[in-house]
């Protein structure tokens, strides 16, 4: 059972966030070490702060070695690295000079990119210039949010195809209300603490329960998802 470094990168709005929280709670079901490292340090991750490890780094000040240090950590199951999207270049640009693939061949992990998607045509961009930087040499997995779209049509048109031919695989993320969303960041809790709280009334924490076990079914429910997240 391979260690996971997950990275997944994009702009604020995308639900990047919001999939590495869902993620988060299913891996420490599975009894798994996590440590996130986040280039947002608006407490985005407040309520998991308990649960998992969380450090912040600058990426432009180049705080990104102690990263690469990690996996010689033996006490860790699972790294997960959320960065910004309007880095893309650098990101890049660091994967290559310091041979990221290579080096987390060399310690025993693999390689996911956990790229959530909407209607905005620069999640398809910043997908794109990471396929052309990894190429097979990671996993993919592919979130379509449909909380901004029902529907991925220049996706599914231009680069649907290409995930496939390199094992890369999708999974979905529920439409789920703004208020919603409001809701759970004012309690500061988890989200599967959230639906057992009695501060909100029955009909939204049924609806929050019913959210998390349809993300949670389309992982499950797909094994090339289950293995490229470290869930196996």
């Amino acid at each position: 059972m391979s260690k996971r470094m997950i990275i997944t990168v994009g702009d604020a709005r995308v639900g990047k966030s919001t999939v590495i929280k869902l993620l988060l709670e299913m891996l420490m079901l599975k009894g798994k070490r996590v440590k996130v490292y986040s280039q947002d340090a608006f407490d985005v991750f407040k309520a998991y702060e308990n649960l998992v490890p969380i450090e912040y780094f600058n990426l432009l000040n180049d705080e990104v070695d102690q990263i690469t240090d990690e996996l010689k950590n033996c006490q860790l199951d699972i790294i997960i690295i959320d960065m910004p999207g309007q880095y893309i270049e650098k990101i890049s640009q660091y994967i290559e000079s310091i041979s990221l693939f290579d080096v987390v061949v060399r310690f025993g992990w693999k390689l996911t990119f956990l790229q959530p998607i909407s209607h905005r045509n620069n999640c398809l961009d910043y997908l794109n210039q990471i396929i052309q930087t990894a190429s097979n040499n990671a996993n993919y997995v592919v979130v379509k949010n449909y909380h901004f779209s029902p529907e991925f049509r220049e996706y599914d048109e231009k680069i649907q195809k290409k995930i496939s031919i390199i094992g890369g695989t999708e999974i979905e993320l529920p439409s789920l209300h703004r208020n919603h969303y409001q809701m759970m960041d004012k309690l500061v809790k988890p989200y599967s603490e959230c639906c057992h709280d009695i501060s909100l009334i029955l009909f939204l924490r049924s609806y929050i329960y019913q959210w998390i076990k349809k993300f949670r079914d389309s992982v499950m429910d797909n094994d090339l998802a289950v293995k490229y997240l470290g869930l196996n």
